[in-house]
């Protein structure tokens, strides 16, 4: 049976959207190693430059091989107002979790005035935690983690949907990204990712297929 589109939103109020002069805008990315945030946070950076944006950017390299926590971070606007490329406490415009306890741990850098939460509910369960049966929060106990912190809240079944269709969930990113700029939190024009996309590699043609759809459920 095909999985159900799912898409809950849980808010405050609509996170504003951050356009036009003067624009600086900080997206913190949340994963775990092997996932993808890397690679997802490149292709914002990317679609970023494309527009004519100064990009900034930091990331944690070396735990990818050990299932810990990857963050990373790109921020573009002005050169002149993208001074750093870290962030400082509550200062995240974006928080796009790739695995839903991620977006716990990253709550550090939101805030409820500002900061909207994309997040994807599949689990992805760290080696340890299996081997001695640890148990793992239910989505609704990290959505009420992080709702004091988050402005806008939306949860997202985009890798259980990736799989089912292409056969490989990591898909699922590009889908989120997509769902991002769809529903006007990430400040990015769908065409400049297309542009990104069309570059890659590899299964391009699949990842403008995730994107689109990510777009729609955005929008949703």
């Amino acid at each position: 049976m095909k999985k159900k589109v799912s898409r809950q939103r849980f808010s405050t109020g609509r996170a504003k959207r951050v356009t036009g002069k003067g624009l600086k805008f900080s997206a913190f990315f949340i994963g775990v190693g092997g996932e993808g945030v890397l690679t997802s946070a490149t292709m914002v950076a990317e679609a970023a430059h494309l527009e004519g944006h100064f990009v900034r950017g930091i990331q944690l390299h070396g735990l990818a091989q050990r299932g810990g926590s990857i963050p990373t971070i790109v921020r573009f606007g002005s050169e002149k107002d993208v001074v750093s490329p870290a962030i400082t406490e509550g200062d995240a415009d974006l928080v796009i979790a790739f695995e839903p306890l991620e977006a716990a741990r990253a709550t550090h850098y939101a805030s409820k005035e500002k900061t909207a939460f994309i997040i994807d509910d599949y689990p992805y369960m760290p080696v340890y935690a299996n081997l001695l049966d640890l148990p793992y929060p239910p989505m609704a106990e990290i959505v009420k983690r992080v709702k004091p912190f988050a402005k806008d809240l939306m949860v997202f079944n985009a890798h259980h949907l990736a799989e089912e269709e292409f056969g490989l969930a990591v898909l699922g990113n590009t889908m989120l990204l997509g769902a991002a700029i769809g529903a006007g939190v990430l400040p990015l024009k769908p065409a400049s990712f297309r542009s990104v996309i069309k570059a890659m590699p590899r299964r391009a043609d699949d990842n403008r297929k995730a994107f689109d759809e990510g777009l729609k459920l955005g929008k949703r």
